[in-house]
C-alpha cells in the first residue's frame, strides 16, 4: 500500500541536529491515526512520516487494532532514526527531551545502548 501523507497526525516531534542553529534544520516526526486497512478492515495501519531528512516518504506498520499497530509504528520510527538517519548526519540529531542522543523512541540491539544508560545495556 503506498500513501501520500499521514492523514490526521496524531502526534509530533521536533528533533534538530546538534551544533547547528536552533531552527534551521526542520525535522519533524509525525504520527499518524491508526485506521483500518481500506480493503482489510480487520487490521489497522499506522501511518508516520519523518520529514527534513532522508527521503521522507510515509511508512506504516500494522496490527490487529489500532494500539498494535501504534507500538510496531514507534519501533519503525527507533530503526529509521537510529540506524537510518541518524549515521547519515554523524549521530546529531537531537530533540528537546535529552541532549545526549537518546531520541526517545524504542532503540533497536543493532543501535547500540542507550547513551544515557551508564550500565551500557
Amino acid at each position: 500500500m503506498k500513501l501520500d501523507n499521514v492523514g490526521e497526525v496524531i502526534a509530533t516531534r521536533r528533533l534538530f541536529l546538534d551544533g547547528e542553529v536552533a531552527g534551521s534544520t526542520d525535522i519533524l516526526v509525525k504520527l499518524g491515526k491508526p485506521q483500518p486497512f481500506p480493503d482489510f478492515a480487520d487490521f489497522y495501519y499506522c501511518p508516520y512520516q519523518i520529514t527534513g531528512l532522508g527521503d521522507e516518504k510515509v511508512r506504516f506498520a500494522s496490527g490487529i487494532d489500532g494500539f498494535q499497530a501504534i507500538d510496531p509504528a514507534f519501533r519503525a520510527i527507533g530503526i529509521d532514526l537510529y540506524l537510518g538517519l541518524n549515521p547519515e548526519v554523524g549521530s546529531r540529531l537531537r530533540w528537546e527531551g535529552d541532549e545526549h542522543g537518546d531520541l526517545g523512541f524504542p532503540r533497536s540491539p543493532e543501535a547500540g545502548p542507550d547513551p544515557d544508560d551508564s550500565t551500557g545495556t
